[in-house]
């Protein structure tokens, strides 16, 4: 009689790439997968040098609301500053992504859990894994030395992805593993159709 490999087995296990940034954990427990941002170190030196300036134009702006003036000047400066702060807001998101950002994935007990962000500022989202199904890789490819590769599937009726700058083989490897996590493997973690009598 053989044995058929369980989830957790070393056997149906496929390691990742040797310099993948996806870490994935297969354990009896369920599947967790850690996806750390692609960090673009020139984007980063960047917007820090303009974060720089952009402090002293905020800094500049709030001294001179606070100084008085006629009412249409401090109506034009409050509605360029109130401009100039979501920008300044955006790019230190887009550093804070790049320097401690993630996307994480579990599956364990019955659930799908997805998160993405950085520190407590975190997007959760919990699907049952009856409500999921349809895992594949989607996306263009990609190009040159980084090829492209998205995992998408389907959740409550609708199309979702994961994998946010993952490489294609890393996405792969993370597909692989959550099919061997999923209660239905062989139909991309949807049930099987009930058999007609």
């Amino acid at each position: 009689m053989t044995r058929v490999p369980q989830v957790g087995d070393k056997a149906t296990r496929q390691p990742p790439p040797p310099d993948a940034r996806v870490s994935i954990r297969e354990t009896p427990d369920g599947l967790g997968i850690h996806n750390p941002a692609r960090r673009n170190i020139v984007a980063v030196l960047f917007l820090s040098l303009w974060l720089a300036g952009w402090a002293a134009g905020e800094a500049f702006a709030l001294s001179e609301l606070t100084r008085g003036g006629n009412i249409a000047g401090a109506l034009f400066l409050l509605a360029w500053l109130a401009i100039w702060t979501l920008g300044g807001l955006a790019a230190l998101a887009i550093v804070l992504w790049n320097l401690f950002g993630s996307e994480r994935l579990f599956v364990t007990g019955g659930a799908l859990v997805r998160s993405v962000g950085f520190g407590p500022l975190r997007r959760r989202r919990v699907h049952a894994l009856d409500e999921v199904g349809d895992f594949r890789i989607v996306g263009k490819g990609g190009s040159g030395a980084f090829p492209v590769g998205m995992i998408g599937y389907r959740a409550r009726g609708q199309d979702r992805t994961l994998g946010l700058g993952m490489s294609r083989d890393e996405a792969e490897a993370a597909l692989a593993a959550i099919r061997r996590a999923l209660p239905f493997p062989d139909s991309g973690g949807n049930p099987p159709p009930a058999e007609e009598a």
